[in-house]
């Protein structure tokens, strides 16, 4: 729709023709100007419908207003110091099992605020009940351990709200440039990769739900966030997790804060 002159302009064309009668009786031009205009209310329609960063493979979950496609990039802002103002979620359309799945983020920098990747078998949810068994992997890439090198939480979720989490360490700040985070999924074992270096891996012999759930070719969902919290909100994950976090309030960055996804 690139092409096509803005809606108002095509509008002021079509109001210079005579008053409304049978379409047989418009003249060409008139005509013209007509089809002009309702394909351009028609591409602005559509274009609006999808003001999101939703696409044939993935669908952003809620909050349109925060997410921007910039050619392969997903663009997810944090637009202020409060939980509600900070990030959306976006899940894949298909569901997946054994492999190698990946993507490419840069993470969103400061205290308070969360990149994620990761892959779910219960709609993409932490169950706060604990009481609907489910099995997840994480990578949690905080802007509040971004530095030259950087710690990654990883973890394994499981049964109901069982973690089995693992910091690593990477060589480089999370929050300057893409790096590529993966899960290699087998019949045996998990892995976290980044940038194609195994950082962590778990044989799930031992997890009898994770053994299962590994084997089929459509246990699970991939989904990637961008979450914050301020030190006003309720708190999200266990203490060590909350302790490493920070907040919002004390993030010194410009707002908006970004994260970008290629996926």
């Amino acid at each position: 729709a690139g092409h096509l002159r803005p809606v108002a302009i095509l509008a002021q064309e079509f109001s210079r023709c005579s008053a409304p009668i049978a379409p047989a009786q418009f003249s060409t031009s008139c005509n013209m100007a007509f089809s002009r205009l309702a394909m351009a209310v028609l591409c602005t329609l559509v274009a609006t419908s999808r003001a999101d960063c939703s696409n044939a493979r993935w669908t952003q979950a809620y909050s349109p207003e925060v997410c921007h496609p910039e050619g392969p990039t997903a663009i997810v802002k944090c637009l202020g110091r409060s939980g509600e103002q900070c990030g959306t979620r976006m899940e894949s359309n298909s569901r997946v099992g054994p492999g190698l799945h990946s993507v490419s983020i840069k993470g969103a920098p400061g205290p308070g605020v969360v990149s994620t990747f990761y892959m779910s078998t219960n709609g993409g949810l932490y169950d706060k009940s604990c009481t609907h068994p489910w099995v997840e992997l994480d990578f949690e890439i905080m802007g509040n351990q971004a530095g030259a090198t950087s710690k990654i939480w990883t973890n394994m979720l499981r049964g109901t709200c069982q973690e089995n989490w693992k910091w690593i360490t990477v060589p480089f700040d999370v929050s300057k440039d893409y790096h590529t985070y993966a899960f290699d999924i087998t019949a045996d074992s998990i892995s976290w990769l980044v940038d194609g270096v195994v950082y962590r891996t778990v044989s799930t012999k031992d997890f009898p739900d994770v053994h299962a759930a590994a084997k089929q070719s459509d246990s699970f969902r991939k989904y990637a966030s961008v979450w914050g919290k301020s030190s006003g909100d309720a708190g999200e994950g266990i203490p060590a997790f909350r302790n490493a976090l920070g907040a919002l309030d004390s993030n010194t960055n410009a707002f908006p804060l970004s994260a970008g996804f290629r996926m």
